[in-house]
């Protein structure tokens, strides 16, 4: 109980200064690891301590972390979070801003980001070639990806069909990308179950297969690869297994995530028959995020960010 105790005692003092500092970080997150392992091992009553409790106000939606946690779409990391996280945006209150600061340093966000910076570069060597590109995004989110490839290539011969299971988020997303909707549609239905009905030069699926156990994984893959185009491409985002993030994601936002290591993807590649030549995961496991490759053909790895 002493352990609990000093842990509680020092989140309570970073809760009346207005949040970590970010020369506060390295013991902050040492904490929550030692917290994380506590709580995981120990037995009733203290696994059953609620001490989100602790952080009072800095667990509320007031805060990206308390979004988070408190899921007030009815799912995890919805539009809202991540279109704050692409634009670093943090609380006006000065008791939370920190919190929110905080949050946007973690590698984890710094990955959500970075998986939209490495769909522009996919984008960007398909436009280098100056022909028409038929895309499918997954799980769309907030839209602001295609908005802002878009602005910086107006009149590419591109067309995006995104699939989103969030009314609220394609809403969003057809008024941020309206100059462009004669090269974006949108179709409300679930991703995880969708069944493409033609074919892609490019499927990208950034953040659904972290939810994802091994069998839902490979049914999915097997389910799209049909679907890819000759010399087309599925490529899908995933958190590495090194992600620095994973206790603070695991812990404070109760977010079990595959994630998966290099090796990990290549086996349920290889499990879907996809044949070892056309298979290539890109991205850095320190970044936090991985990002499996699937060509029809080899010769089209080309194409793909290193």
């Amino acid at each position: 109980m002493h352990y609990l105790t000093a842990c509680k005692s020092y989140i309570e003092s970073l809760v009346a200064r207005g949040g970590p500092l970010e020369s506060d970080d390295a013991v902050f997150l040492e904490l929550l690891a030692g917290l994380r392992g506590f709580l995981r091992d120990a037995e009733p009553p203290f696994s059953e301590v609620d001490f989100r409790e602790w952080f009072g106000p800095a667990m509320s939606e007031a805060t990206l972390q308390g979004r988070a946690v408190r899921h007030p779409r009815g799912y995890d990391d919805d539009f809202e979070i991540i279109d704050r996280i692409y634009r670093r945006d943090v609380s006006a209150d000065k008791a939370l801003t920190n919190w929110d600061r905080f949050y946007q340093r973690q590698t984890a966000p710094e990955a959500v980001r970075n998986r939209k910076a490495y769909f522009h570069a996919l984008l960007d060597r398909h436009a280098e070639l100056g022909r028409p590109l038929q895309v499918l995004k997954l799980a769309n989110g907030p839209g602001r990806c295609l908005f802002e490839w878009f602005e910086l290539h107006p009149d590419a011969p591109v067309q995006v069909d995104c699939v989103e299971g969030d009314a609220a988020a394609i809403a969003h997303s057809v008024e941020l990308n309206h100059p462009y909707l004669d090269r974006v549609s949108f179709t409300h239905a679930e991703a995880r179950s969708y069944r493409p009905r033609k074919a892609y030069d490019l499927i990208w699926v950034p953040g659904l297969f972290d939810s994802f156990n091994d069998g839902l994984a490979v049914a999915m893959i097997i389910r799209l690869m049909p679907a890819l185009a000759p010399g087309g491409q599925l490529v899908i985002g995933n958190f590495s297994d090194r992600n620095p993030s994973r206790n603070y994601m695991e812990l404070l936002g109760e977010c079990p995530l595959y994630q998966r290591s290099d090796e990990q993807w290549r086996e349920l590649a290889l499990a879907c028959g996809v044949a070892p030549e056309c298979i290539r995961v890109g991205g850095s496991p320190g970044s936090g995020h991985l990002f499996l490759h699937l060509a029809a053909e080899a010769e089209r790895l080309a194409l793909m960010p290193a």
